[in-house]
């Protein structure tokens, strides 16, 4: 799964604002031939409608509907998944795919594909598209995101055995690449074994499996029409979906705030104040915890490939102060200290939990002991002094230029620090720089959105690729995720096991291993939890993720890929005129 970290990074180039949603498991009424991401909202649903979407920061478009390509929007609507996964809880529902399993020892993974389902020009569909699809990314990889045929992937083969079976074999079991498998974007054989280039193939006319069809593009604008032989049967309720393309937030939050749109992802400053409490009664949000924002530090320089002294500025540092000023309070007060998200606290191991308590509370004091336990005190002008007896340099911690929230983070954590005698400076500097002081390890201090760590619905998807040595790399190489250059040879073997049984229970031992040494060694430091930014209005339109039907995991932008990427779908599958 090695690429998918590359191309992921693109993806987190907005500041966000951070909420936090515990999600207690399913229990709103859903159609159980589908699975928990179609909600059953009785008979009397209406029909018929557009619902408006607009997209911030994205400016005019191309027409080019490519689903390899994230430069338009990706058109969910059109090329549907095997199956919808909610990256919060792991909720699996069931699209082109209608069952899955394991067998062989987890070495084969069959997968039953739907009947009578057609793409939009008629032809039938059938799993020997399927099979063709992840064979094409094979033949093309620069197609291969998930990185579903890297070597440590272990993916051997895909066939179609018959019109709805298709067997994915792997060399050695990788049970958690069904998670990337499930959400992959299926193309129609009978169109693309004739497109010998695809990074050329602009896909002006796509042809898919999904719910709406292309009507009509333009830079600013596109709009799609309800597919009139959908499979499932009743959706979608709306009869359009058009897309508002603008330059920034500031532009879509006025088309939210007059109900000029019905939906969009984007940054509001104090949300609560500045968009839902202008209109309470139909102005509403949808941001659940997917992520944590945190401190790196490259755990190969001095002095902090000391875990004591790591340990000792995580306890420096007011995380309740970070969220009050930077967050208004909306992201919850407590992120966890092993890097899970809330609808993940059931991974936690119940034996750490004084442990992660212990870091989350602010206290200079005893941070201050443990540094002088390893030898570093305050001279009389306040200067930690190393054990060798010098004074330690100023540390530069690194953030991107326009992070707003990260630029106010760093002061935040430079002024705490500076009481326990660390001097610290802001380093704002440009993406391009950013990025790459962060995949070289140019950097002590770095203030970090979850850059390459793609979320997914257990610990595993953040610790495989924070802490898998094929992604380690020497300070001055260039590393693809694990930029804190930690290694640990219990956290390889806990990640090893884990991937190779689909056994739940098992699971979860081998991220309490994983926890545990997190704890221990503070290779980052979790600083406040991190959200999705769904915003939208009733006025016209109802029936969008919220937290009484929290049937998605909340991400609805264009460009999203991995497991995110079907929240778009299940969105317009749900929702209906009010």
């Amino acid at each position: 799964m090695k690429h998918v970290f590359k191309k992921l990074v693109v993806f987190f180039t907005l500041s966000v604002l951070v909420g936090v949603l515990a999600l207690a498991g399913t229990t709103y009424p859903f159609l159980n031939e589908y699975g928990p991401g179609i909600v059953n909202w009785g008979s009397n649903v209406k029909y018929g409608g557009t619902l408006v979407m607009v997209n911030p920061s994205s400016g005019p478009q191309t027409d080019n509907f490519n689903p390899f390509e994230v430069t338009n929007v990706i058109p969910r609507v059109i090329y549907e998944p095997l199956f919808a996964l909610n990256q919060l809880n792991g909720d699996i529902t069931n699209m082109l795919g209608t069952s899955y399993r394991w067998e062989d020892n987890n070495l084969k993974l069959v997968v039953t594909t739907r009947s009578n389902v057609e793409w939009s020009d008629g032809t039938p569909f059938t799993a020997y598209d399927v099979a063709f699809t992840f064979n094409y990314i094979k033949t093309h990889p620069s197609l291969d995101t998930s990185g579903f045929w890297a070597s440590d992937s272990n993916l051997q083969s895909v066939n179609a055995v018959d019109q709805n079976t298709v067997v994915f074999t792997f060399s050695k079991p990788n049970v958690p690449l069904f998670d990337y498998i499930a959400v992959q974007a299926i193309i129609p054989e009978h169109i693309w074994s004739k497109i010998t280039d695809p990074s050329k193939y602009t896909d002006e006319n796509p042809i898919g499996t999904g719910p709406f069809i292309l009507k009509s593009f333009s830079p600013e604008t596109i709009i799609f029409v309800k597919n009139p032989n959908y499979w499932m049967k009743g959706r979608p309720y709306i009869n359009e979906i058009k897309a508002e393309f603008v330059e920034t937030n500031t532009t879509a939050l006025l088309y939210m705030l007059s109900h000029k749109a019905d939906w969009s992802f984007l940054f509001a400053p104090d949300p609560i104040k500045n968009y839902v409490d202008r209109d309470p009664n139909v102005n509403k949000i949808w941001w659940p915890t997917y992520s944590v924002n945190t401190l790196f530090f490259n755990t190969q320089k001095y002095p902090f490939d000391n875990p004591i002294f790591r340990r000792a500025i995580s306890i420096a540092i007011n995380k309740k102060q970070l969220e009050k000023e930077v967050y208004f309070g909306t992201g919850g007060y407590n992120p966890n200290q092993a890097g899970l998200i809330p609808s993940q606290y059931d991974w936690m191991d119940p034996s750490l939990e004084a442990t992660n308590n212990y870091l989350n509370t602010y206290n200079p004091k005893a941070a201050q002991d443990l540094l002088s336990s390893i030898g570093f005190v305050k001279n009389s002008s306040g200067n930690l002094v190393g054990p060798n007896g010098k004074v330690l340099p100023t540390f530069s911690i690194d953030v991107t230029n326009g992070w707003t929230d990260f630029l106010t983070m760093a002061q935040i954590i430079s002024a705490n620090l500076k009481e326990i005698g660390l001097n610290t400076r802001v380093n704002s500097t440009e993406f391009g720089n950013y990025m790459a002081s962060l995949s070289d390890g140019d950097f002590s201090i770095l203030l970090n959105p979850g850059l390459g760590y793609p979320p997914g619905p257990t610990p595993y998807f953040q610790y495989y690729s924070s802490f898998n040595p094929a992604f380690y790399a020497k300070t001055g190489e260039s590393a693809i995720s694990d930029y804190t250059r930690f290694i640990d040879s219990t956290v390889t073997a806990a990640l090893n096991n884990y991937a190779q049984t689909s056994n739940l229970e098992t699971q979860k031992q081998d991220m309490y291993q994983i926890e545990k040494i997190f704890l221990e060694e503070i290779p980052y430091i979790p600083l406040t939890n991190r959200t999705q930014f769904n915003i939208y209005n009733e006025s016209t339109i109802t029936g969008f993720p919220s937290n009484e039907y929290p049937y998605s995991g909340g991400n609805t932008t264009s460009d999203q890929i991995g497991i995110g990427s079907t929240d778009f779908l299940v969105t317009v599958l749900n929702v209906h005129l009010k």
